[in-house]
């Protein structure tokens, strides 16, 4: 049987997260209300979400299968009439599963509604043999959420995630080289008698900013000499857009690391360092003489990697 649109519930969706729609009170597993938007909240479901309990897409970046493995749905209808009448509600439970509380349907990705009869934990480690109920995998696998203060796995910076040196002056030397073999009509009139090391220059720029060794500020000036440089060019907005553009290319040409959250940091800072080039090289601009050479994390998205109960296999 189906369930009604309007019944407060948990959809099962196919290999991603449960889709929670109704009157329906979310609670975070430090016990607090989680603030959702609009009439779905997506719950992460594969267990490597990074903004827990809520879905952040993770399940799509590690190739999650949420294939339900309960067994047949087959007394939803009498659950249904059995409940206690209990305000719906959804906890996460720390490092552990979520709990059902009040009358809510779990509707499988089939479209049939679940017997919740015993079973009212539903899996968010993404390992439980029942999906989607909660079969205890998570004590096995070590499930954390929320993660201590200084046990979550600390990213690499950005200069670590690209490649390091080798990766950024194969983007530079490829990227200088292309507009040198092939004129840009709007990018030559900036480039015309580049010095032969300029490349190399830009790399170790990109690797200080992206949190690498300090080669700028040791070996070519540092900030002072980047602002030196841009002094009286005139940049304008269309060459700035078309040098953007073509390093976005060329990242794909070298093979830069292509995932999301690397690419939207990589192009944040393209737009936000070319904004203040520009800004430099006008004619009688007031800029800032000496700083630091920027440096430039992830934000608010750093890259996916599987926490340890999302690696090896269960005995």
């Amino acid at each position: 049987m189906s369930p009604d649109d309007t019944t407060a519930q948990i959809r099962v969706s196919v290999d991603g997260p449960y889709l929670v729609t109704g009157d329906v009170e979310i609670i975070g597993a430090d016990d607090r209300p989680v603030r959702t938007h609009g009439p779905v909240t997506h719950l992460c479901r594969c267990g490597g979400s990074r903004n827990a309990p809520l879905c952040d897409a993770t399940h799509g970046l590690k190739d999650f299968d949420g294939t339900e493995t309960c067994g047949p749905s087959g007394a939803g209808d009498a659950d249904r009439t059995a409940r206690s009448g209990d305000a719906a509600c959804v906890r996460a439970l720390a490092d552990g599963p979520l709990q059902l509380v009040g009358d809510i349907d779990v509707v499988g990705s089939d479209g049939h509604v679940h017997d919740t009869a015993g079973r009212r934990t539903l899996c968010r480690c993404g390992r439980s043999r029942t999906k989607p109920f909660c079969d205890g995998t998570h004590l096995q696998v070590g499930f954390r959420d929320p993660v201590p203060a200084g046990e979550g796995r600390e990213p690499p910076t950005m200069y670590e995630w690209a490649g390091g040196m080798d990766a950024l002056e194969g983007l530079t030397a490829r990227f200088y080289g292309d507009l040198l073999s092939e004129p840009d009509p709007i990018l030559e009139p900036v480039f015309r008698g580049m010095d032969p090391g300029h490349p190399r220059h830009v790399a170790a720029w990109l690797g200080e900013t992206f949190g690498g060794p300090p080669a700028f500020s040791v070996e070519h000036g540092g900030y002072e000499h980047m602002v030196s440089r841009h002094r009286g060019l005139a940049l304008t907005e269309v060459q700035r857009q078309r040098w953007v553009e073509r390093m976005c290319t060329t990242a794909d040409l070298v093979g830069l690391p292509s995932d999301p959250d690397f690419r939207a940091n990589f192009v944040g800072y393209l737009e936000w360092g070319t904004r203040i080039a520009v800004f430099n090289s006008a004619p009688g601009a007031t800029v800032i003489s000496h700083a630091p050479v920027p440096q430039w994390g992830w934000g608010q998205s750093p890259p996916y990697t599987p926490q340890p109960w999302e690696e090896g296999t269960l005995d």
